[in-house]
């Protein structure tokens, strides 16, 4: 049984994550906003669930988030960076989908010696030809800054968490329903299959900095672009 943590579990992507572990056993602690709706997923999920709300774009929240996963779980296994919103500005982009990552992350980092971190994004073919910008005037310009971002993200903690042999790897889950955008609620998929074998697969032991596409086949990555030194360019100034 493995020690399992899911942020954004409540809903979309991360929702259907949890059902797949949680049928097979795991333990999980599933983080959202909503405390109505994330006490009655947990219960949905099992007795091996438990759920805890708190706003990971704040100091509060993490603090709330942080302590209750501390208090339950002695280690984590695999910790999934699945929330996310579609963004109104950059100030709530930076926020919500990238220093959110970042900081929990971080705050978890004692827990997750030997662990997995798994990185949801976006279509690989978005990553890899969109250029890495700071531009965010519009919807679709804080869209493409997600997923390069996000990209950088995953490429920058892979580096830095080496050492605490933590792996770090991000993937595209495919097209999913969830309340992320008008036409994501129209989705009919509610699977995400790729996420339980990237978190539980041996065949993944060891593997860090890489991106998978919806069946787990990595994707090579423009090295030009997702480096570390590209990535500490890019992300430095966004944490403190």
């Amino acid at each position: 049984m493995k020690n399992i943590v899911i942020t954004g579990g409540t809903s979309g992507v991360g929702l259907a994550i949890a059902r797949d572990l949680a049928a097979s056993g795991h333990r999980l602690i599933i983080v959202g906003r909503n405390l109505v709706r994330g006490e009655s997923v947990a219960n949905t999920l099992g007795n091996n669930t438990d759920f805890v709300a708190g706003d990971l774009t704040t100091d509060e929240g993490r603090r709330k988030v942080v302590n209750f996963i501390k208090e339950s779980m002695p280690m984590i296994d695999v910790l999934f960076l699945s929330a996310g919103i579609y963004p109104k500005s950059s100030t709530e982009n930076v926020q919500a989908n990238l220093t959110s990552h970042y900081y929990l992350t971080k705050s978890l980092e004692d827990r997750l010696a030997g662990g997995r971190i798994l990185i949801v994004t976006g279509s690989p073919t978005a990553i890899q030809w969109l250029p890495i910008n700071s531009g965010q005037q519009t919807a679709l310009q804080r869209s493409a800054w997600i997923l390069t971002h996000k990209t950088l993200l995953m490429t920058y903690l892979s580096h830095q968490l080496h050492s605490k042999r933590i792996s770090v790897n991000s993937f595209f889950p495919g097209d999913v329903n969830s309340r992320l955008m008008p036409y994501t609620m129209g989705l009919s998929n509610q699977k995400v299959p790729v996420g339980k074998i990237l978190a539980l697969s041996p065949s993944f032991d060891g593997v860090t900095g890489r991106f998978f596409d919806e069946n787990g086949q990595e994707i090579l990555l423009n090295q030009s672009k997702y480096n570390y030194n590209q990535a500490q360019i890019n992300l430095s100034k966004y944490f403190q």
